[in-house]
């Protein structure tokens, strides 16, 4: 790697002072000039029912309120990305708690509340199915029994009942692998669904121009898809809606899409006032789209000396009551269901499923915590079986360059095998099985596990200005949700020679900025990256035919750096990039300013290892993180410091996902929708955690640089499971590890060993 004066610098994020000042805006701060009235939604009560009447009108009638709406204010739209199953506000039929069958404006807060109230809705309740593998047999309860007629993206097929997708992956001859295995092991784990947990509840507030244009403020990681969201549900142009991104208190993919805009925006257009909606905790948990559940079998073939010669794999996605994301998380998970290892014969089957639950959708790596729990808590107990070392296993089965994808994507930039031996040399592997924890009679135990992710980069496009004083601007729609202008901001910088302090981002609204893909699955900072690049490299060749004349040097002998425009090999023969800004603004060519676009980009893969230190008191079941060491591949870390804040962010989401996370749901309702039941780690509860990074360049990227939000979450839950099992010798193979079920396993290894 060359020499960088802004990548890999440990700046502040630029936009810090406004939020340790209190000075963000994030969705429920936003203002507007006059009365703004509030929105509430009612949703339904029943996971499963047929709509038999609705009837609003003592509710309108109720003084204060302004406006009441319900699905037949819309014209009628299915929607949806990968299958069109979804309307906006329910049409003959509720198929989960919290399905919209209307919304109101009010005056104040209490007043839509009671409206809500005088809404009269009857239903014929209908038997739900909350279980999808109950889900996919023959006589279960249909969700959408209109599924023949619903539009499609291809690869989706045509299957039968409730069974959304199923993905099909296969390679060389597992049934005659098994056959030749020395060892076969087959086992079951089940992971349950999860909230992001983010501290700000969605929220919008919508506005109508006196030309019809809709105007919305909202907390989104994706403006650009949420505009398209509403345009489509209200069918009308693009152009009739503008999106302003708030500051965003935590999204984590739950507030990829549109949620509460549509209602707004339909009840500001009839009341010709603002209209404000901010959902309840309560709200937010039961009606946005967390991990999904997942049932999964895998089966491994290994020879005696630790080579996996097949494994097969079946993985149940429960996707709740409508598609979202789940076919593409299906099918993105099948291609990593394998686990980061060479396997020559293996079997992918995976599956969504409708069931009357809540819509999961996108959650920080969707599927590959749920996927990694059980290949990895499988591959130790495979480890432990043959009388090797969880480390010795995994290094002897590694992907390596060269090697292909499930799917025949010819991987690069590998570095498995040295975020594995970076992580051991940090801690005495095998030193402490079941050794005496702090407390009286609890046990230590150590456990690893390893992951991969595949960093993409969506279609993106963005501007640089250069300011007439020579500081730089940026014009971009991205989303900041986790100090990613701060590292588009040193992209910039480091093509631009400037430093760091001399650039400002701002994130624009739809109408102003670019298209801009949205802030998720750790792809943001390498497609708009990519894009700024381009846009320098405009601006650079205006510079540079400027400075030739002045110079008097040919362009191909210019070059830009410490603020200046240089002839190369000539120190002395120079030009500041102030003067030819100004300069610029003389010229017919007029100031400078630059466009770069890219398309999607192809995925680059991502490797992490993490190994975790528990204590286990085996008389309560009582599980402490002590310590986590994380090793990541950053490709070129643009930030160290906000790679590393990432990664740690990561490892604690982890560990809740691991030992307490689960939405509980009772008769087809969570029941642990808020933060005093739906328990997430404090800082008090969060490990040491020793974060390390591996820096090699990909080959496709920003000066080299990979994504990192995602890998740091997937690890942990496996790596604590192993650690408890080299603790206390027991294997846990449902989330979360909670006390009751390692009592429970503690009880049945003492019967069986009695």
């Amino acid at each position: 790697m060359g020499e960088f004066t802004a990548v890999g610098k440990r700046i502040p994020r630029y936009e810090i002072r406004e939020k340790v000042t209190g000075r963000s805006i994030f969705g429920a701060d936003v203002k507007v000039p006059g009365k703004v009235l509030w929105g509430k939604m009612l949703r339904s009560p029943h996971p499963h029912a047929r709509i038999l009447r609705i009837d609003t009108r003592r509710a309108e009638k109720l003084p204060g309120v302004k406006a009441v709406v319900t699905a037949k204010d819309l014209p009628f739209v299915r929607y949806g990305a990968f299958v069109k199953d979804e309307t906006y506000f329910a049409i003959d039929k509720v198929r989960y708690v919290g399905d919209r069958m209307a919304a109101v404006a009010a005056i104040d807060e209490e007043t839509a509340e009671e409206a809500l109230d005088l809404i009269e809705v009857e239903y014929e309740v209908l038997p739900p199915v909350l279980d999808a593998v109950e889900a996919m047999k023959e006589g279960a309860p249909l969700v959408h029994e209109d599924f023949a007629r619903y539009e499609k993206t291809p690869p989706i097929p045509n299957p039968k009942g409730n069974v959304i997708a199923h993905i099909h992956l296969e390679q060389g001859d597992v049934e005659k692998a098994f056959a030749e295995a020395d060892y076969i092991f087959e086992d079951i784990y089940t992971v349950p669904m999860a909230h992001q947990a983010y501290l700000e509840p969605h929220a919008s507030l919508a506005m109508v121009e006196p030309s019809g244009k809709i105007t919305i403020w909202t907390t989104t990681q994706a403006s650009f898809l949420v505009r398209s969201g509403v345009a489509e549900v209200l069918q009308v142009p693009l152009t009739q809606v503008r999106i302003i991104p708030t500051e965003i208190g935590g999204g984590f993919g739950g507030k990829i899409i549109h949620k509460l805009e549509v209602a707004a925006a339909l009840l500001a257009r009839k009341t010709r006032m603002p209209v404000q909606m901010v959902m309840t905790r309560e709200e937010d948990f039961q009606v946005t789209s967390p991990r999904h559940p997942c049932h999964m079998t895998y089966k491994t073939g290994v020879k005696k000396d630790g080579t996996l010669i097949a494994r097969k794999v079946r993985l149940v996605f429960d996707t709740g009551a409508y598609a979202m994301s789940g076919p593409y998380i299906t099918n993105a998970t099948a291609n990593r269901a394998i686990g980061p290892y060479r396997i020559p014969n293996f079997v992918v089957d995976s599956y969504c499923v409708w069931t009357n639950k809540a819509n999961c959708g996108a959650y920080r790596a969707p599927g590959s915590p749920q996927i990694v729990f059980a290949l990895e808590s499988q591959m130790d107990d495979i480890a432990q079986k043959l009388g090797l070392a969880p480390l010795e296993i995994r290094l002897k089965n590694a992907v390596q360059d060269g090697d292909k994808s499930p799917t025949g994507m010819v991987l690069q930039n590998v570095y498995l095998k040295d975020t594995i031996l970076k992580a051991a040399e940090q801690v005495e592997w095998g030193k402490r099985r079941g050794a005496e924890g702090s407390r009286r009679g609890t046990k230590r135990g150590w456990g690893m596990a390893t992951s991969h992710w595949f960093v993409g980069g969506l279609a993106s496009s963005a501007c640089v200005k250069v300011n007439e004083d020579g500081t730089i601007g940026i014009i971009t729609g991205a989303i900041d949700l986790t100090g990613s202008n701060t590292s588009l901001g040193q992209i910039v910088a480091e093509a631009m020679g400037v430093d760091p302090e001399e650039v400002t981002i701002r994130t624009l609204d739809t109408d102003q900025a670019p298209h801009t893909a949205l802030s998720a699955g750790s792809q943001l900072t390498r497609s708009v990256g990519m894009a700024l690049l381009k846009a320098t490299e405009e601006v650079k060749k205006q510079l540079f035919e400027v400075a030739a004349d002045e110079l008097e040097a040919s362009v191909e002998d210019l070059e830009l750096k410490n603020k200046k425009v240089y002839v190369k090999g000539v120190p002395d023969k120079a030009i500041p990039l102030k003067a030819l800004a100004q300069k610029c603004l003389t010229l017919k060519r007029g100031p400078l300013i630059g466009h770069g676009s890219v398309a999607d980009m192809t995925p680059v893969p991502a490797f992490c290892t993490q190994m975790a230190e528990v204590e286990v008191d085996p008389e309560t079941g009582d599980v402490k993180v002590l310590q986590v060491v994380a090793v990541q591949d950053v490709g070129v870390a643009i930030n160290p410091q906000l790679v590393e804040g990432q990664i740690e962010g990561g490892v604690v989401q982890g560990v809740g996902y691991a030992l307490t996370e689960e939405l509980k749901y009772v008769d087809g309702k969570i029941r642990n929708a808020g933060f005093l039941d739906y328990k997430i780690p404090s800082a008090l509860d969060a490990p040491k955690i020793k974060t390390l990074l591996i820096e090699r360049m990909a080959h496709d990227g920003p000066f080299g640089m990979k994504g990192v939000g995602e890998p740091p979450i997937v690890p942990p839950a496996a790596a604590i499971a192993n650690a408890i099992h080299d603790a206390v010798g027991v294997r846990i193979k449902s989330l979360p590890l909670t006390g009751d079920k390692i009592l429970k396993a503690l009880k049945e290894k003492g019967s069986n060993e009695g």
